[in-house]
């Protein structure tokens, strides 16, 4: 492949669907409202980075198809089944899709994983004229409570220490509208912010933390690092009751062709 893949990036996520499918979000209905108000009857809709299919099969009964673009094997082997839904290898930055098919173009949770530059190159290329790039990312941890948060915080920092010399990189998801406008392509280009209340237990907020990427290759680096896991357990379990309320923000950035 002549076009820039960081193979460290694609496979941070071997392993670990299970927890990945259970804890995570699935991308509340504010959010597909939200894209909609620009492309309203959408026919066909491409989901990059596609991971379990949590962002993919939101669309179900909406769009006439749908495709989940998606590296890894087993986070595309483990994608959700469903109506009108398919789910492909490939990358962001070459899906093998042809040239203006797609409505929307949404990127969940996994832009900063992606080289930007060829991504909206190849987004531009597959996109409809009026089509929408829609890339959205959800605050970690969520609202919760702060001891919990910053222990879950700090658990993160702990794992990402270990994680740079696997050659993994990573963007800084502030840069998104500004890379969307260096990019020079779009008609319009706007950010919104909005939130979603969720039901969660104490062993879902743990599994949130497993979920990351970071922790699950730390923990494969370093047999050590269960000690700081265990004592975020610890923490969830002392201020969290069996069933509580979590906040998760989420920031949606988009670009219209």
């Amino acid at each position: 492949m002549d076009k820039p893949v960081n193979q460290a990036n694609i496979d941070r996520w071997n392993g670990f669907t299970d927890v990945y499918s259970t804890a995570r979000p699935v991308p509340p209905a504010i959010l597909k409202q939200s894209i909609m108000l620009y492309a309203p009857a959408p026919q066909v809709v491409v989901d990059l980075g596609s991971g379990t299919g949590l962002s993919t099969q939101i669309w179900q009964g909406t769009a006439a198809q749908i495709i989940g673009i998606e590296p890894n094997d087993d986070m595309r082997a483990a994608a959700l089944p469903g109506e009108n839904i398919e789910y492909r290898a490939g990358y962001s930055n070459e899906t093998g899709l042809p040239d203006a098919c797609a409505d929307i173009v949404t990127i969940s949770q996994a832009f900063h994983w992606m080289d930007i530059d060829s991504t909206l190159e190849e987004v531009w290329r597959i996109l409809k004229p009026g089509g929408v790039l829609a890339v959205y990312d959800c605050d970690w941890p969520p609202a919760v409570h702060w001891q919990v948060e910053q222990a879950f915080a700090a658990l993160h920092h702990q794992c990402l220490q270990l994680d740079k010399p696997r050659g993994v990189v990573q963007h800084e998801k502030s840069s998104y509208i500004r890379r969307f406008r260096e990019f020079g392509k779009f008609g319009f280009v706007r950010e919104i912010v909005c939130h979603s209340a969720e039901v969660c237990t104490p062993q879902r907020m743990i599994d949130l933390a497993l979920s990351q990427g970071a922790v699950q290759d730390a923990r494969k680096e370093d047999a050590a690092l269960q000690s700081a896991i265990d004592a975020f357990c610890d923490v969830v379990r002392t201020h969290c009751s069996a069933q509580f309320e979590i906040i998760f923000s989420y920031r949606l950035r988009l670009g219209m062709k």
